[in-house]
């Protein structure tokens, strides 16, 4: 891979400084974060952290297109988005019993056309470690009032940048955002695919992470960063899952199906 760096002295100048070719940075970040997804999502997630703890206005700015005064969210009250938001909450109670269904199955008697043990027991860790634990977790530790409970929109509670610890919510806080982990953990589901059809899926299923976790946005009850980061803790967690257990796939098929294998990969 060549370097980001490209020269722009002349052979008789080499020992200048060198300086970053702007063009050649499209083509540096793919293959970065073609070789080192887990690493780049780790980056994408601090520096979207750090974003957004420096200019937390942006947070407000979002909100304050979304609310139209003391603490009138109208989109909150519109029946298809509210549909929308209870579908999106139903969907884990659908897909994790399948996938369990699908694991347990493929335990007792192996068949070719599931998806292998080592791909459902990763998205059934990855549900139970992100979207469970840390993001629970988050809610409990940062205390993050929601903007519709704030004092810019009418409501009581001081308002916090991200990551800022806070005693202004106690439980069901705002950050970070549980309907935006559980909408991104659908991309986790693709794993489930052959590889040729992953990014397929993955791009099918972008609208609908979009869809279901800025609604949560337009409701009052969270701000972008809530959803943003969201993303990228879940993503994070997901590519560092994904990395181990495909590692140890094999190992893994074979201990929970008694030495048989599924025909897929």
């Amino acid at each position: 891979m060549s370097s980001i760096l490209q020269s722009t002295t002349t052979p008789a100048a080499g020992r200048r400084w060198r300086v970053a070719n702007p063009l050649t940075w499209p083509a540096q970040f793919y293959a970065y974060v073609q070789e080192q997804p887990v690493q780049a999502a780790a980056s994408a997630t601090i520096f979207a952290g750090f974003v957004f703890m420096a200019f937390p206005g942006a947070d407000l700015a979002v909100s304050r297109w979304a609310a139209t005064g003391n603490a009138n969210f109208p989109l909150s009250r519109e029946h298809p988005l509210r549909l929308l938001r209870d579908f999106n909450r139903l969907i884990p109670f659908l897909i994790l019993p399948a996938v369990a269904a699908m694991l347990a199955a493929q335990m007792v008697a192996p068949r070719g056309w599931l998806p292998r043990p080592h791909k459902m027991l990763f998205f059934l860790t990855f549900y139970a470690l992100g979207p469970g634990l840390v993001i629970q977790l988050l809610k409990r530790l940062v205390g993050r009032a929601r903007p519709s409970e704030i004092v810019e929109f009418g409501g009581t509670l001081p308002f916090t940048p991200a990551w800022q610890v806070s005693g202004a919510c106690s439980r069901s806080c705002s950050f970070a955002s549980g309907e935006s982990a559980t909408a991104i953990a659908l991309i986790a589901l693709t794993f489930l695919l052959p590889a040729r059809r992953r990014w397929k899926a993955v791009f099918a299923l972008i609208p609908v992470v979009l869809v279901f976790s800025l609604n949560r946005v337009a409701f009052g009850a969270h701000f972008l960063s809530d959803v943003v980061l969201a993303w990228l803790l879940m993503l994070w967690i997901m590519l560092w899952l994904w990395s181990v257990f495909a590692a140890q796939g094999a190992r893994i098929d074979a201990s929970l199906t008694r030495g048989g294998r599924p025909l897929e990969t």
